[in-house]
């Protein structure tokens, strides 16, 4: 059986949640731009920026954490 670290399952739980967020917001600009619904578009714009940040920390603490249970 493979040792298993909480630290890990929580910092990969956290990026899901981050990745799943920021792909619904994707779905939901490209939607709009496609409806030329430009007030939609504006307003998701900083959303689709904060949540793409959000999933690039999300990942940098994964590989972070990862070189923590590397060999020197």
């Amino acid at each position: 059986m493979q040792n298993t670290c909480a630290e890990c399952d929580r910092l990969w739980d956290e990026y899901t949640q981050a990745k799943t967020a920021h792909l619904t917001v994707i779905v939901q600009h490209h939607k709009a731009v496609v409806q030329k619904d430009s007030a939609v578009v504006d307003a998701i714009a900083p959303l689709k920026y904060d949540l793409a940040q959000r999933e690039l920390k999300a990942r940098r603490a994964i590989s972070e954490h990862e070189a923590a249970h590397e060999p020197l």
